[in-house]
């Protein structure tokens, strides 16, 4: 009942704070998406309500109404030439009501996506959406991980998460907000904000390991080896990892570590049936890929064609492509694939532009700090969705959507410098 509660006040107050905007709007929607109120409050009543479908249309159209930059460019692009291969590989689908049924939900992925580039216009704006995704997502799950510190270290918490899915997305998910909730708190302002947003990323991070995922582990890796490249202060970077692995090492039962053992298989060494299997699907994806290379089987089709496919007797029924990568080239082909790639890419180069633009300009570090947390993010998204079906991840498409924003925003501010650094030169 308390549950409840708390989300109806949030609810009423959402819809309030939207009225004044689009953006605000945008909020709203990022906050039902990411905190998902009707499963956290275990009822029908706000399930039916069906806040993201209306919540959405509104964004949509108070965002159309406003007159908007519709900031369009090569991200942009990239964004919507992926969803219309989507949607051809929906036409031609081996099951198309079950690709016309994914492809609802990736569209509403997309769209928002796409709003967000138009709508996050500058770094307050930019800040906000990251605040917003950061305690929405986080504030169950942190507070998860410190529980389970506190009542029984190193357990097992495998439950599925509805924004993420199984442990495996869970804790890839939560390894993507790591880094975003990072940066928060080194560009906070006060400190009692810094402690806050530390405290409730190692909350995260806990959670993260509690999955024991083996693609999380690898992705935990990246992320390490990501944020110490990539800090200014590598030293202190260095330390900082140093203590947390310290303190992960402390925490994790030999169990953990057994399992994490099995990800390298000795020569000579049998391979355990989830190794062995997910090579099996990446080699059905190829299979799917060769016999329809520019539309796949169909988006989300690839569970109902594997049986077609399947020439292993070992591995028989329906199964997930276990990989972004091959899983998005068995369901729209070499040509979903090539843009996939072409998305994350395009991302990666777009921060690593910001970084380049904010280092002439003091004022912009903070912009940079965010690059980095994205670069970080999209990191662990491309190791451990290698072994996890996510390629229509909802946090990873909005990653890559706030990489575009970002570089929109740093050519603004550093074409607004220069212009305020002309009159004085000028008069010199």
């Amino acid at each position: 009942m308390l549950r409840m509660i708390f989300v109806l006040i949030i609810i009423i107050a959402g819809s309030a704070f939207a009225a004044m905007g689009p953006f605000e709007g945008l909020l709203f929607y990022m906050w039902n998406a990411y905190f998902r109120p009707d499963y956290w409050t275990y009822g029908p009543f706000i399930m039916s309500l069906n806040l993201s479908l209306f919540i959405g249309i509104y964004v949509v159209v108070r965002t159309l109404m406003s007159g908007p930059d519709l900031k369009l460019g090569v991200g942009t692009l990239l964004i919507w030439l992926f969803f219309i291969q989507a949607c051809i590989g929906t036409l031609t689908s081996t099951n198309p009501s079950l690709s016309r049924s994914a492809l609802d939900v990736f569209a509403r992925v997309i769209i928002i996506s796409y709003a967000i580039v138009v709508l996050v216009t500058d770094r307050k704006r930019l800040r906000l959406i990251l605040l917003v995704m950061s305690l929405s997502l986080g504030f169950e799950l942190a507070k998860q991980g410190w529980a389970d510190l506190w009542r029984s270290p190193g357990r097992t918490n495998a439950n599925p998460v509805a924004f993420l899915g199984d442990n495996n997305g869970v804790a890839m998910g939560l390894l993507m907000l790591f880094p975003l909730t990072n940066a928060l708190a080194q560009t906070a302002g006060q400190l009692w904000e810094k402690v806050l947003h530390r405290f409730f990323a190692i909350g995260v991070l806990l959670r993260a390991i509690s999955t024991y995922s083996r693609g999380g582990f690898l992705g935990a890796g990246a992320l390490i080896v990501i944020t110490i490249l990539r800090s200014e202060k590598k030293i202190r970077a260095i330390l900082g990892m140093a203590l947390l692995l310290w303190g992960v090492s402390r925490i994790m039962p030999q169990e953990f570590w057994d399992r994490m053992d099995t990800i390298q298989v000795e020569e000579g060494e049998a391979r355990d049936e989830s190794s062995a299997g997910r090579l099996h699907f990446w080699a059905v994806a190829i299979d799917m890929a060769n016999a329809n290379p520019f539309t796949g089987v169909g988006l989300g089709a690839f569970s109902t064609a594997y049986s077609f496919y399947n020439y292993s007797d070992l591995f028989p029924g329906e199964r997930a492509a276990h990989s972004n990568w091959f899983g998005v080239l068995g369901e729209l082909g070499y040509v979903g694939l090539i843009l996939l790639m072409a998305n994350v890419m395009f991302a990666f180069w777009s921060c690593w532009r910001v970084h380049r633009i904010s280092r002439r300009y003091k004022e912009m570090r903070d912009l940079r700090i965010y690059a980095n947390a994205i670069i970080s993010g999209l990191a662990v998204f491309c190791v451990s969705g290698t072994f996890l079906a996510s390629q229509t991840n909802e946090l990873a498409w909005h990653l890559i959507a706030l990489s575009t924003a970002l570089l929109f925003i740093a050519k603004s501010e550093a074409r607004a410098a220069d212009a305020a650094k002309l009159p004085q030169a000028q008069v010199a």
